[in-house]
């Protein structure tokens, strides 16, 4: 896998609907190599850090092969790099084949799989679309947040080479699908919550709904 653009942004106010809002989902390209902290990419800021960012969440990549399923969906070209707001859009980032857990090194940097990405209702704002986020959910298509291991410098064109798959997991596109599709199945609801690598807030949400359907863990 390669990463095909590095995007950060810094807050930004938008006037929808008559009321400003703070987002930082416009994010732009970088031609340059950038510091990668265990915050993040240097120079990239979130707006509201409840939702986004954080150790467990870090750096959010996104495939560009996704990008194509989205032009035809909304029929419209996108061409623009960032377009779901991801720090690093990778060519081929294939949720199904990557696990919760997995670690993968990006020139000297190591980093970690932690949990598939959450849209919010400004996901849907950007792409000018109020269905995007539950159309994006849905799909699996989710691309993922990564935690940073061992910080350094990253570019554009690096390699993002698998070192470590973790066994007793899930793929990206299994945690996806149990959040938004096969939502009463306890018996893997049980067993995500037991992913050493899975972050605490996705746990949460599992064990929330397994207390509503009658299961006390």
């Amino acid at each position: 896998m390669k990463i095909l653009s590095i995007n950060i942004s810094e807050p930004k106010k938008i006037i929808f609907n008559g009321k400003e809002l703070i987002t930082s989902i416009y994010k732009k390209p970088v031609d340059k190599s950038v510091e990668l902290t265990d915050l993040g990419i240097m120079g990239d800021q979130q707006a509201d850090l409840k939702v986004h960012g954080g150790y467990d969440k870090a750096v959010y990549v996104y495939s560009h092969k996704h990008y194509q399923l989205w032009s035809e969906k909304l029929k419209r070209n996108f061409d623009e790099f960032g377009l779901v707001g991801e720090n690093l859009t990778i060519d081929d980032f294939n949720e199904e084949k990557i696990n919760i857990g997995d670690e993968f090194s990006i020139s000297d940097c190591i980093l970690k799989i932690t949990q598939p990405r959450i849209p919010c209702y400004k996901l849907g704002i950007k792409m000018n679309d109020r269905n995007f986020p539950k159309n994006f959910s849905q799909s699996g298509r989710t691309g993922a947040y990564m935690k940073v291991l061992k910080t350094g410098k990253i570019s554009p064109g690096d390699s993002l080479d698998l070192i470590k798959k973790e066994k007793n997991s899930m793929s990206i596109y299994e945690i996806t699908d149990l959040l938004y599709i096969d939502i009463d199945n306890i018996d893997k609801m049980k067993n995500v919550i037991q992913i050493d690598s899975l972050t605490e807030e996705i746990k949460e949400k599992f064990r929330e709904r397994l207390i509503k359907l009658g299961e006390y863990i």
